[in-house]
């Protein structure tokens, strides 16, 4: 059979799917097309844990059931997009696949790359491991209870090391732990270090556990597979498929999860969103914990006391009223950055660069730049301590810098020159890669930092389409939830830069020149900004009139345009930051940049903050008694999935109920071909006329459109008994009101009918 091919575009990337109707797993019936949705579904989890990590991963072209290939050298057809790094082995140079983004993960799905198998370093840390991996493997005659048993006992063994340790499914029969270490060792020195702890472990355990591979030796035992921590070797991602019959998913999991776990393989791909939605990303933050290797602390502590670089940093402040890490040399950080968002008297950025034991620290008013030759002000100040490479907090009113801060983003420098007034470096992190030069001008602190080659990380001109959300009933009971205001207006996304609002609709249409009251200069504290948001206008009670909103958008007359912005003024609410200063932001949970947003927004009439609550049903309950559109429910973990429907956010209109009369119906088109289209419907006024309400084309399965289409046939055709102009009216046919039905509806229109009505029930048995 010749190969179907789709094409489409994820995030910019113009992608070739081909033959994807293939059965993957057979014996669930899955396809290429379903794998690739998984992929997609998980991409922003999935890259926490292997973007920019050398790849190597299992094939299943003829799906689980036909042969299958490990793959590690990049294919010729590579797309020049999808970076790639050469690593040496004993036995030849392997040219691995370094994924960085969605569309290389979709990519790789499309070649049935079923498992991905991520190496423990990534690039920036010259192929020193960040992560080391202990796999649970049992006996094949031994109960799951048992591996449980013994991931219990591991992570307390391991905590008294002062390692932390997460756990995650095998999609097999075992688990998986992994524990975050600081990436200062080798591959070999930390395999040492971990076989030696093992050793230790196994000790008080001999009877039950063993590092022996030889599957005749470990009868009865679990082995506690450590060799995965070579090099050459690789353990399956958290979030990858299994190819392995029933589609299991291997799935980082919470502990407190392990209890009520029947099984390693018992989240799957159909199931695995469940557990999510309760869960959000089970291992969030787990690099926060990371720590040097147990053997290996200590031998490059403190410096010597008398060094007086950090003196200063004391001097300004008093560590009885703020958080902020005491001032403490240390030697064993290698070459980590990272960028503060510092909301103090003025919102700036804070650089700080590792070098020799402490952070070297400029603040810079306008943020990093972004495009090759720009030039912004750096405010040299005070070196930090290695621990403020993570210090997130509020300084408290009074103290030096007091404001609230929070890590921007962080990652490896590559240094390429140091000298005492002159610095090029590379920052390098799994969202951004520049760089940059640092040079001191004549005035005292102040220098100037420089970025060095323009990178695509954010483009303004390129279109993002908006995270959708899903339809719900019931409001969410967890905590991980906030509720907003459903805005009944027009979806966009606001660009901001360089003073200027450009405004793409939900379409994709530049409708900036329609709402000419939103150019407002200086409206937000930074320099560049890409935003979620609603235009609505609202009448005297604060309610969206929809009608007015969209006869805004549809004026065309530049004066047409002038005058209704006047008398029909928006107010556009912002729920949303999608890219800040040049940085995507998608990744970071919603909560946090719903924080940056509010810290960003200048206080005004045009743009306003969409607030929150955490009492759903209370928010429910006053908008739908100002007779509103509804309420969203947002996780405040997820990430912002542009484009797609996801379940993170939860859509519940207040609907009503009514009774009306059947007057008439459509003949139906298409797959209706034969029945009913759609039921006009309306209402007895006081004086016996009838008021139009609007026709209902939903709610119906097919069984019910046979029979309501047979009941509504048989009844006598009567004149047009309404003198409002209707849509379809040739194919309508007019009939004696003589059947009413419930139908449920979201509010009115201007002209007084329905807006999104669905058919409930016939008010006589069927």
């Amino acid at each position: 059979m010749p190969t179907k091919y789709v094409h489409t575009s994820i995030d910019g990337r113009s992608l070739k799917l081909s033959n994807l109707d293939k059965t993957l797993y057979p014996s669930l019936g899955i396809t290429k097309a379903q794998v690739i949705k998984y992929y997609l579904d998980v991409a922003p989890l999935l890259l926490k844990y292997i973007a920019d990590r050398p790849l190597t991963v299992i094939r299943y072209p003829d799906g689980v059931d036909g042969k299958s290939f490990y793959s590690k050298d990049k294919p010729d057809w590579t797309p020049d997009w999808i970076p790639s790094m050469k690593i040496e082995h004993e036995a030849k140079t392997i040219d691995y696949l370094v994924p960085t983004d969605k569309a290389a993960v979709v990519w790789l799905a499309n070649l049935a790359c079923l498992e991905l198998h991520p190496t423990q370093f990534v690039r920036a840390n010259d192929m020193k491991p960040d992560f080391f991996v202990v796999d649970l493997d049992p006996d094949e005659a031994l109960d799951f209870e048992r591996v449980k048993e013994a991931a219990l006992r591991l992570r307390e063994f391991l905590s008294r090391y002062e390692y932390t340790a997460y756990l995650k499914t095998s999609g097999g029969k075992g688990l998986h732990l992994y524990i975050p270490i600081v990436p200062e060792a080798s591959f070999k020195e930390m395999f040492e270090s971990v076989k030696a702890l093992m050793k230790i472990f196994i000790s008080q355990y001999k009877d039950q556990y063993t590092l022996n591979i030889s599957k005749a030796q470990r009868k009865g035992k679990i082995l506690l597979d450590i060799y995965r921590n070579y090099l050459s070797n690789t353990t399956v991602a958290p979030y990858s498929l299994r190819g392995r019959a029933g589609a299991p998913v291997s799935l980082p999991l919470k502990w407190n999860h392990l209890d009520g776990l029947k099984r390693s393989n018992i989240y799957n791909i159909l199931n695995y969103r469940d557990y999510l939605d309760a869960n959000s990303d089970p291992w969030d933050g787990w690099r926060k914990n990371e720590q040097l290797l147990h053997d290996r602390r200590g031998k490059s502590e403190d410096t010597d006391p008398d060094d007086e670089r950090l003196n200063l940093y004391t001097k300004k402040r008093d560590f009885q009223k703020t958080t902020e890490p005491r001032a403490v040399i240390k030697l064993n950080h290698k070459d980590e950055y990272v960028v503060q968002l510092h909301n103090a008297s003025n919102l700036h950025y804070d650089l700080r660069l590792e070098d020799k034991g402490v952070l070297l620290s400029w603040a810079i008013p306008k943020g990093l730049p972004f495009v090759k030759g720009q030039k912004r002000l750096a405010i040299r100040t005070e070196d930090h301590p290695i621990k403020y490479i993570d210090f997130e907090g509020v300084i408290p009113k009074g103290s030096y810098g007091a404001g609230e801060m929070w890590v921007f983003h962080g990652g490896k420098i590559i240094w390429s020159k140091k000298e005492e007034k002159s610095y090029e470096f590379t920052l390098s992190s799994k969202k951004l890669t520049r760089k940059f030069k640092l040079v001191k001008t004549k005035r005292e602190d102040q220098w100037l930092i420089q970025c060095d080659a323009d990178y695509d990380h954010y483009n303004v001109n390129n279109v993002v389409d908006p995270m959708l959300a899903s339809a719900s009933r019931k409001i969410p009971n967890s905590s991980d939830y906030a509720y907003e205001v459903k805005w009944d207006g027009i979806r966009v996304i606001i660009y901001y830069q360089d003073d200027r609002v450009k405004i793409i609709s939900r379409g994709g249409n530049d409708i900036t020149d329609k709402f000419p009251e939103l150019q407002i200069p200086d409206m937000f504290k930074v320099e560049h900004a890409v935003l979620d948001a609603e235009i609505v206008v609202l009448d005297k009670q604060g309610r969206p009139l929809f009608h007015d909103v969209i006869s805004r958008m549809h004026t065309k007359a530049t004066g047409s345009i002038e005058r209704a912005s006047k008398s029909k003024p928006v107010t556009c609410y912002l729920f949303d930051l999608i890219s800040l200063d040049g940085v995507d932001i998608k990744h970071i949970g919603l909560g946090r940049r719903r924080d940056w947003l509010k810290t960003i927004l200048k206080t005004g009439t045009y743009y306003r903050l969409s607030e929150t609550f955490t009492d759903g049903n209370q928010l429910f309950k006053a908008i739908e008694s100002q007779g509103m559109e509804g309420i969203m429910a947002k996780d405040q973990n997820s990430p912002y999935i542009p484009g797609q429907r996801s379940d993170h956010w939860k859509k519940i209109k207040c609907r009503k109920l009514e009774q009306c009369m059947i007057i008439g119906y459509t003949e139906g088109q298409g797959d209706r071909s034969g029945l009913m289209g759609a039921m006009h419907l309306a209402k007895k006024e006081e004086d016996g006329s009838l008021k139009y309400m609007g026709k209902v084309g939903t709610g119906y399965n097919h069984e019910m459109l046979k029979k309501l289409y047979q009941l509504l046939s048989n009844l006598n055709e009567i004149k047009k008994p309404i003198d409002d102009k209707i849509e379809e009216a040739h194919r309508t046919r007019w009939i004696e009101y003589k059947l009413s039905c419930e139908i449920e509806y979201a509010s009115l229109s201007s002209n007084g009918t329905y807006r999104e009505p669905v058919f409930i029930k016939l008010n006589e048995e069927l």
